[in-house]
């Protein structure tokens, strides 16, 4: 468990680091970032099998998000306006290794509706190799 809690305070502190959105109002800058710091109930699908129900805390600083997938992987993203584009590393949290993207958008309840896609390596039941999910996280 410490090299679980390191991996995920050092991602946190990356995140820390590289955070910030402005308010400037020109034509290039971001959007306003929501704010969907908080627990959630989530509901996880994919294309190898996985199909669980977890809770899920998102951090967000600024406009970058981190958070842990249960069983699914450590995910790192970016949120402007209503949607969050992110990458997931499956190591670590999952008997998977691998990575995938996607994006989610903001639900009308204040939660998230999302997907991905990406490669899993592996021997496990879930590691077949192209991977697709679909994830639903409602706020508590």
């Amino acid at each position: 468990m410490p090299t679980r809690a390191l991996f995920f305070a050092s991602v946190l502190a990356s995140a820390l680091a590289l955070s910030g959105c402005t308010s400037d109002s020109s034509p290039t800058a971001p959007r306003s970032c929501i704010p969907l710091t908080g627990q959630y109930a989530g509901v996880f699908t994919d294309s190898c099998g996985l199909s669980k129900t977890e809770d899920v805390t998102l951090f967000q600083t600024g406009c970058t998000l981190v958070a842990e997938f249960p069983g699914v992987g450590s995910v790192q993203g970016t949120v402007s306006g209503g949607t969050l584009v992110f990458a997931i590393g499956f190591s670590g949290f999952s008997p998977c290794g691998g990575s995938a993207s996607g994006s989610a958008t903001l639900t009308s309840s204040g939660g998230l509706t999302g997907s991905y896609k990406g490669q899993t390596t592996g021997t496990g039941t879930t590691c077949c190799g192209n991977v697709s999910g679909a994830f639903t996280l409602t706020r508590r």
